[in-house]
Order: structure tokens, then sequence, then C-alpha cells
């Protein structure tokens, strides 16, 4: 009965929820879902939002997206700025350039540590005197610009922490995705080695392999604290792959006649696009403040 009860209260919810649009992958500077800017210009605003940010520290993205729906454009820009988190994390100094090119709607959305350099009146006043004109004619690409050029003015004049020299670099994957690539490659690396040698290896040769190796690898300069989880898992590997190997009919049919015949290269999670550059936000909070305006 209970539940009966909160059933409309559910169905009421998931309706507020299948009306919200949803918020965009963060993969770059410049997010546009409209083609409303060619290569050309996305990559002109990329490179420029990127040495800006190399130089000062401070994230500056672009989001052009068709329409916020039901939501306001200001309802949906806090929530595109809680889940990106662009700016870095104790100093807040992020810019969100939102245009809703459907509904004709624009708004800057400002890390909490940019309020003081870049009051809401100045914002707003960017707009309208400086992005506005310039939509109203279909230039969006030069408004676009110009908006830009004016924020990155203002941040300019401000006195930040300077950008570390290991904070946001391009072409590095976030922490989280290193440690994520640097285990399924060990995975891959050990499985493959395994399957190679699976016959050459007893048990006891795989330790002596393994007891050999962490030698080796302390004459090459490698730390015990680099090199025992790696070799842990490498034996791990190792007898995995001899016991199946022994085992054949046991494994489900994973392993069949010394060959892979449940593992594809499309299942190992890697991707050319992996290796382009990517770009995440750095854990910067934002409070609301900012400003919007139409054309």
């Amino acid at each position: 009965m209970r539940r009966l009860l909160f059933l409309p209260i559910l169905l009421f919810c998931s309706g507020i929820f299948a009306d919200q649009i949803p918020i965009p992958k963060l993969t770059h500077r410049v997010t546009d879902l409209t083609s409303t800017l060619n290569e050309e210009e996305v990559s002109n605003l990329e490179n420029k939002l990127k040495d800006f940010e190399k130089r000062k520290g401070s994230q500056v993205v672009l989001v052009i997206i068709p329409t916020t729906g039901e939501e306001t454009i200001e309802q949906y820009s806090i929530r595109l700025a809680e889940d990106w988190k662009i700016g870095r994390k104790t100093i807040a100094d992020g810019v969100i350039f939102l245009v809703a090119k459907d509904d004709r709607k624009m708004r800057f959305e400002i890390g909490r540590g940019l309020e003081g350099a870049i009051p809401d009146v100045i914002s707003k006043r960017i707009q309208l005197e400086y992005v506005r004109p310039l939509f109203k004619e279909g230039k969006y690409y030069e408004g676009i610009d110009q908006g830009i050029d004016k924020i990155l003015g203002l941040i300019d004049g401000e006195p930040l922490p300077e950008p570390s020299s290991t904070s946001y670099e391009s072409n590095a994957a976030p922490e989280e995705d290193q440690f994520g690539l640097y285990i399924a490659a060990l995975v891959v690396i050990g499985i493959a080695v395994g399957f190679i040698f699976k016959k050459l290896f007893s048990l006891l040769q795989a330790g002596v392999a393994t007891y050999a190796g962490y030698w080796v690898g302390g004459l090459l300069g490698f730390s015990l604290e680099v090199m025992l989880p790696l070799l842990v898992i490498f034996f791990i590997l190792l007898c995995i792959i001899y016991i199946a190997a022994k085992n054949p009919g046991s494994g489900g049919g994973g392993w069949s006649g010394g060959s892979w015949s449940s593992y594809s290269s499309s299942d190992s999670g890697w991707s050319s696009s992996s290796s382009g550059d990517s770009f995440s936000g750095g854990g910067g909070d934002f409070s609301g403040g900012g400003s919007s305006s139409d054309w």
C-alpha cells in the first residue's frame, strides 16, 4: 500500500527530470551542439582559451546549445556549472559562456573566485554592448569572440595565483583517467605475456621469473613501491592463465585451443580518439553569479 502511495510522487519527479535537457560531456573548451561555428572558428577559440588557461590558470569555456528546454537559462547554466566544475578547485576562477541559440538567450556563469573581477553589471554590459549587436546581425563567431576577449581582459587584470606546472595540461588525461589507463594497460600486457608463455612456464618458473624481474627493476632504478605492485599483479595473472590452460573446460569457453575466443580489440576499451587533446574541469565552484540577456 505504501508503494502505491509513493507512485504518484515518483511519476511526478520522473516527469520533471524528463523535461531537463541533458548536460553535454565536457571534452573541449568549445562545445557547439548547433554547428553554428565552422572548424576554423572552433579551433581559433579553442586555442585562445587554451593559451589563456596555460598562462593565467583560469578556465573559460564556451557552450552553444539549441535550447534549455523547460528550464530557464539560469537554471540550466548552474546545473552545467555544477556538473563541469570549471575553474581551479581552491580558486574557483572559471567562466562559462552559454548560448541557447534557438531561445535567443545567452549567459555568463561566473565562478565564485571571479565575482569581484567580473561583477554582474559588467558581464551584462559586455553582452548588451558587444555581443548582442553582432548576434542580431547573425555574426555569431564575431560576437562570441568579442565577448570572450572582454571576459579574458577582466580576468587578466585580476591578481590570481600562478598556474601550476602540473595543472591543466590539455594533452594529458585527468589523474583518474591516467590511473585507469595504467591499470588497463597493465592487465592487457600481463594477459598477452601470459598467453604467449603459458606453455613455457610452470608456476615455480613464473615465481622465479617474477623474483628475477624485481631485481632487474632494482638495477634499472625502479623503487620497491613501483615494482612490487606490478610484479604481484603480473604473477597473479600468470597463475590464472596457467590454471586456465590446465583446465580448459572450467572457464566456460573463455580459452580454447590456446587462443582467445571471447576477446577482441573492440573489448579492450582503447580507441584512437583517446590520444587526442583532452580537457576537464578543475573542481571550481559557482554560486549563481553572472548575468543573462537575449537578442
